[in-house]
């Protein structure tokens, strides 16, 4: 199955109560802590284009970067409606070509938990490295799956869609698995889908070393829409690094 087809057609649905044009205001101001104002953003893992929309919308000339073809083929037409100018890139954030052209590069909703290969996130930090600009930040929310149960099963019952979620966390390999079986309706009849989707769980020594070895500094790691400190305990962390 391409990827994350049956996801697309719901994503929004399910993440209907995100405040996106907060997280906009939210990440601007971390970048400007920081001392960037930026102009030039590129969003990895943009979907449907829920943060890339809202970034435009201040002003922001915004390339929105993603791998699946279902996503971005709804991003773009939700662009077109809001009358908002964004470029899409069906591109993985694996394989980066941009040198010296960006103020900001981020990464939401889980975006670098998906990288779950060995070395990936070097590969991502050297990629965004060479794209940012010098001062350049890369502002990015990670998840810490490692603070969800061993296994579980969750169900949403919506009507339309019905979703249940088998989720499974593999402490040695820092692998949250979660196997999704969609039921969505079209017509009288509802079509079924099934999905797999990998979170890492991603070590911060292991994430600040990588982004050093690219002259990357952390900045900060905050407990996730605030400025505070992140504890061990916090299960979503914002991390703002700097280039130079």
């Amino acid at each position: 199955m391409e990827n994350y087809a049956g996801l697309a057609a719901i994503y929004d649905l399910m993440m209907m109560g995100v405040d996106y044009e907060a997280w906009a205001d939210y990440v601007i101001e971390a970048a400007e802590t920081f001392g960037v104002k930026p102009q030039c953003v590129l969003d990895l893992a943009c979907g449907t284009g829920s943060t890339t929309i809202p970034l435009a919308k201040h002003g922001l000339t915004v390339t929105g970067l993603d791998l699946s073809p279902a996503m971005l083929a709804i991003a773009k037409e939700k662009a077109q409606k809001e009358g908002v100018a964004v470029s899409f890139a069906e591109k993985n954030m694996l394989a980066l070509d941009y040198e010296d052209r960006f103020d900001m590069i981020v990464s939401f909703q889980d975006g670098i938990n998906y990288l779950t290969g060995p070395g990936d996130f070097e590969k991502l930090a050297a990629g965004v490295a060479r794209g940012l600009k010098e001062k350049g930040v890369f502002i990015f929310d990670l998840n810490r799956v490692d603070h969800y149960s061993d296994s579980e099963t969750t169900v949403i019952d919506l009507d339309d869609p019905y979703l249940v979620y088998e989720n499974q966390y593999h402490e040695e390999s820092r692998i949250w698995r979660i196997k999704l079986t969609g039921f969505v309706k079209e017509g009288e009849l509802y079509r079924r889908f099934e999905e797999t989707h990998e979170e890492k769980n991603h070590d911060m020594k292991e994430v600040e070393a990588a982004l050093l070895a690219h002259h990357l500094n952390i900045a900060a790691v905050w407990r996730i829409f605030t400025k505070e400190d992140a504890t061990e305990k916090t299960n979503r962390v914002l991390v703002v690094a700097k280039k130079g």
